[in-house]
């Protein structure tokens, strides 16, 4: 996770980064109304404002009246009033929600009546918007799964100038990339994008104003969610085992490597690492902690997932996607699901494997993990193979420079 600060570097010496706080502790509060985000300026149903200008009418008779009345500390400019009633106006442009509270609590509308004929909304000089808005904003497993995705491989994009930050999640694989966005929609409702976004972009960004909610509700900082100091934070270790659930599930996927014996998720993080092994604890999923002691992983924690503990989590990873078929593992469930299937394969206990890999490596340059999934083997099973094999001489390493040592003939 990396924080980014958008500075003007022609005065960066005495440029300060403001650190955001969040504004409000929400963490008691199970669902949130529009009213609870920050900064928002919306768009409304055109009969929705037609009937608060008839209101209006009927109860003030004019507008300069009842600008008068709602407005009577002159911090909204009569002309902005005026503006803001006329649907050729609201159509174009977003109006700071404060307005209409302000103008709906004088014709005793209820903020929950002004509230349902909002049809789209975003963060005041903002960019992207929500559409079709769902509100009130409901949290669930998912709203914590998305707090992980955005500690994994997300990032804190501050602008400065006065605007909020906003989250921006760094993936280059098209499907979890998708699925990220559609998370946020499954709780917030279709955000807009510029055009073509996804065909030059591999990162999402979530819009401020739903991100806002991300720091209030968890009361976190941006710089908590920096690599070498974010946490899980406590409230999610209060909720049930959905949501500790699919919290796990999102490191999986932005961190995870699955093989044929065991999840392993690598962070830097030690503190991190020891609260997903709480998660796993708390799971019942059996698990360990080692340290990496190679040059390239150096500095690594490492969360082991074990054959046990990953039929246990898978079971309940399927009843969970059947719940909430947005939590999708993609290609790394079906790894998971297919490393299932040793067990039953036909050549098991049958001789050659070690001539099938030779004879592979005769046209590839493959890693242990690559040997394993083309044959359906553990890594284990492929490692005794190929310390023998070179020490018959009969392979060689063909590149160190990577992870995986690549092998071949």
């Amino acid at each position: 996770m990396v924080l980014i600060f958008y500075v003007n570097w022609t005065c960066w010496k005495t440029f300060k980064v403001k650190i955001y706080k969040p504004r409000i502790t929400l963490i008691n509060m199970v669902n949130f109304n529009i009213w609870d985000l920050e900064r928002v300026n919306i768009k409304l149903k055109k009969e929705f404002l037609e009937e608060i200008n008839k209101t209006l009418k009927e109860k003030f008779i004019s507008k300069p009246k009842a600008y008068e009345v709602i407005f009577n500390n002159k911090e909204t400019p009569l002309a902005t009033f005026k503006n803001v009633l006329k649907y050729s106006y609201c159509r174009n442009f977003f109006v700071p929600l404060e307005i209409f509270l302000s103008i709906c609590l004088k014709l005793n509308i209820s903020r929950d009546m002004l509230q349902m004929n909002v049809i789209s909304y975003k963060t005041a000089r903002g960019i992207n918007y929500i559409k079709n808005p769902v509100l009130p904003i409901k949290i669930t497993p998912i709203f914590d799964m998305l707090l992980a995705h955005n500690i994994g491989d997300g990032t804190v994009i501050n602008p400065g100038n006065g605007r909020l930050p906003y989250f921006g999640y760094r993936q280059f694989n098209y499907f979890y990339r998708i699925q990220y966005v559609k998370k946020i929609e499954n709780i917030f409702g279709e955000i807009q994008f510029k055009e073509n976004y996804f065909e030059t972009s591999t990162r999402p960004y979530c819009p401020a104003v739903l991100s806002s909610l991300f720091f209030n509700y968890y009361k976190l900082r941006n710089e908590d969610f920096l690599s070498d100091r974010a946490r899980i934070p406590k409230i999610v270790f209060d909720k049930g085992k959905d949501s500790l659930l699919a919290v796990l599930i999102a490191f999986i996927i932005d961190e995870g490597n699955v093989d044929s014996t065991q999840i392993t998720i690598n962070l830097k993080n030690k503190l991190l690492i020891e609260d997903l092994k709480e998660i796993c604890s708390t799971l019942n999923y059996k698990s360990k902690i080692t340290q990496a002691k190679s040059e390239i992983a150096k500095g690594y924690f490492r969360l082991h997932i074990l054959r046990e503990g990953m039929k246990e989590f898978w079971r309940d990873y399927l009843k969970l996607h059947t719940r909430y078929p947005i939590i999708d593992l993609g290609w790394k469930g079906e790894k998971i699901n297919n490393s299932f299937k040793i067990d039953k394969r036909e050549i098991i206990r049958t001789k050659g494997n070690k001539e099938i890999i030779l004879a592979i490596l005769q046209n590839e340059q493959l890693s242990v993990n690559q040997l394993a999934d083309r044959l359906n083997m553990t890594r284990q099973g492929i490692r005794y193979h190929i310390h023998n094999l070179l020490n018959q001489r009969k392979i060689r390493i063909a590149d160190k420079n990577q992870l995986n040592w690549l092998y071949g003939v």
